[in-house]
């Protein structure tokens, strides 16, 4: 449980990072004119390709960083010690 944790607390973390530097978030709003009484009302959405895109960034690196986690953990049993002090 710890190791899923720390991975996916490491993969949001680059993922978010990732994603802001190198990807363009482009914020979504418009303008709507005298309707329904109303002189001026601003309409916000939300870049969902970005947020995605974003998603995907995180779920890949907290994937990486479990798989290659494990494979260290599989590599530090006493034989791969003993190979290593008997060089």
């Amino acid at each position: 449980m710890k190791k899923f944790g720390l991975s996916l607390l490491g993969g949001s973390v680059l993922g978010i990072i990732l994603s802001v530097v190198f990807m363009d978030y482009q914020k979504t709003s418009y303008e709507v004119l005298h309707q329904a009484g109303v002189e001026k009302r601003t309409v916000k959405d939300l870049d969902f390709e970005f947020v995605f895109n974003a998603s995907l960034l995180i779920l890949g690196f907290t994937v990486v960083i479990y798989v290659i986690w494990t494979y260290i953990e599989k590599k530090n049993d006493d034989s791969f010690y003993n190979e290593f002090h008997k060089k």
